[in-house]
């Protein structure tokens, strides 16, 4: 059996990794499908599905770039980076807790197991989830391949996809696993936390990084100077030496190829090694004697205020109800590092946004020119929806969704909370980043009364987005357990989703800008339906909401 030999080569016993990785895959998928009211939820498929639609989406961008830059150089990168950013992102957000455990060595401390099993357990685990998002990413990517140059490049570029989810996969392990032996766990969350928000802000100046690199080749292309030549700076990519199999693949042969090609594969075997090296039983049980010991306070040399000599910082008085999820909110806020990260990383991308939109200068008024489509207001409506959807999204997960007990066993209106949690998200983003666009706007438009109105708009509209979320697909807040792979994934839907509606926004803005009645009658509609909408999302959830029993 080659499954059988390939273990065994390893050092690994073939039986002990087989039981050990059926046993955690069913623990995973168990926990990524779950149960909810007898009926199993499809949220790890929705998972997938977005996956793929992604994947296409960066097969488009591929196909474009070859109009303008034959060959299978370029492209291949381009999408192999693409592809390499999402998947980090993919296991630092969702897979942290994967790649090795604290209860590892209480439970096979007592066993046979060695510690090249053990790693190549963990590995195997991480890996299939990678696989299956790279694969998703990938596909079709591959099937273009198949049908424009034939099974052979196919066969090559689902190599180099395979070499890039394994590479991506290893570097994180190998990074995860040595931060865990100099950093106190409870400190290395916050360290993950802030990488995370860097991968976040790095994917959304994507934009900017193409436009600079990649501009000036396409601008030579596009006047007719010739075929540009692969830079030689993209060797230094490690996704360049992944991509380079394809040309190699397709009959071009040459020794920088040759070179990136071995870079790559070699990248992987380095890799593999240091895996080995750092997670092993006995690492195990070091990492679950560290995180049993307190982490040393550091003592500052001042010394404490008492209570009664602080200041007290003025709240925002807020109705009962409400100030209960706020209050609630707030805390999550300052406990739970991923999600406050996430939070956080939505701060300077507002800002990002904001820069990206003035880019090509002021932005068409949109009173003046109903109708008109620009980049800039694309990426304001953007940035003024889909983010609020994003954050109501992770209101509702968190890892200690089993302390939402309580929600099922007080006497509380659930409907209630629910709507007043996407009253939160109306409170501390959409109206701080209301403020923002119509500061920008303001400065661009040059009229203050049409960039009030139109922030005034697009708050209005992100208002009833997030509370239509909530009538469709209502959830306590911090009630439900991240699914792995699905937190990524329904940030990437919610942008891809709000994107499209961004991009059609100005057409309907110009409809409803035409005239000054029609204007009118439209912002008050927009107020009343703002107003009426959490009675009317609390009146359609109330009975699901009372049928819902805590799953946990």
């Amino acid at each position: 059996m080659i499954v059988r030999r390939v273990v065994e080569a390893f050092g690994a016993d073939y039986v002990q990794w087989r039981v050990l990785t059926r046993v955690m895959l069913k623990n995973d998928f168990r926990s990524a499908t779950g149960l909810s009211m007898g009926r199993t939820d499809l949220s790890i498929w929705r998972s997938f599905i977005v996956y793929a639609v992604f994947g296409g989406l960066m097969t488009l961008v591929a196909v474009m770039v070859n109009v303008f830059l034959p060959g299978l150089m370029l492209p291949g990168t381009i999408v192999l980076t693409q592809l390499g950013v999402l998947l980090a992102m993919a296991v630092l957000i969702d897979f942290q807790n994967v790649v090795i455990s604290p209860d590892d060595y209480d439970i096979l401390a007592h066993q046979p197991v060695s510690s090249g099993t053990y790693f190549l357990v963990k590995l195997t685990n991480v890996l299939i989830f990678a696989l299956i998002i790279g694969a998703l990413l990938g596909g079709p990517s591959l099937i273009l391949l198949l049908v424009a140059y034939g099974a052979l490049v196919a066969f090559g570029g689902a190599l180099a996809l395979a070499g890039i989810t394994t590479a991506t996969t290893l570097a994180i392990l190998c990074t995860y696993a040595g931060l865990l032996s100099v950093v106190h766990p409870r400190r290395l969350v916050r360290v993950l936390s802030s990488v995370q928000m860097i991968v976040v802000l790095a994917v959304l100046m994507c934009p900017i990084y193409i436009d600079n690199l990649f501009g000036p080749a396409l601008e030579r292309m596009m006047s007719g100077d010739g075929v540009v030549p692969t830079p030689a700076w993209v060797f230094l990519a490690p996704p360049a030496w992944f991509a380079s199999l394809l040309p190699l693949f397709a009959g071009e042969w040459s020794a920088g190829y040759a070179a990136a090609a071995v870079a790559g594969i070699g990248s992987v075997g380095v890799l593999f090694f240091l895996g080995a090296g750092k997670l092993s039983v006995s690492y195990a049980d070091r990492l679950g004697a560290i995180t049993t010991r307190s982490e040393r306070r550091r003592r500052s040399l001042r010394p404490r205020r008492s209570t009664a000599d602080r200041p007290r910082m003025r709240r925002l008085r807020l109705p009962p109800d409400i100030g209960v999820v706020a209050t609630l909110v707030r805390a999550q806020f300052r406990d739970d590092m991923t999600f406050r990260m996430a939070v956080m990383g939505l701060v300077p991308a507002i800002l990002i946004y904001s820069f990206l939109a003035m880019r090509q200068g002021p932005l068409p008024d949109p009173f003046v020119e109903p109708g008109a489509i620009s980049y800039g207001l694309v990426v304001m409506n953007f940035a003024a929806i889909g983010f609020p959807l994003v954050v109501g999204e992770l209101l509702s997960m968190t890892k200690s969704w089993r302390a939402s007990w309580i929600f099922f066993t007080l006497p509380a209106d659930r409907a209630r909370l629910v709507v007043n949690a996407g009253l939160c998200v109306t409170l501390f983003l959409v109206a701080p980043t209301a403020l923002v666009i119509g500061g920008v706007l303001v400065w661009s438009l040059g009229s203050p009364w049409h960039a009030a109105t139109h922030a005034l708009v697009l708050a209005l509209l992100a208002h009833l987005a997030v509370q239509a979320r909530q009538l469709v697909g209502p959830h306590l807040p911090f009630s439900r357990p991240p699914v792995k792979g699905g937190t990524m994934a329904h940030t990437l839907g919610g942008l891809f989703v709000f994107a499209v509606i961004g991009f059609f926004l100005p057409l309907f803005f110009g409809l409803v800008y035409s005239a000054t009645a029609v204007t009118v009658t439209f912002i008050g509609l927009l107020l009343v339906a703002a107003v009426a909408a959490p009675a009317v999302v609390r009146a359609g959830i109330r009975l699901r909401m009372e049928r819902r029993e805590f799953a946990g």
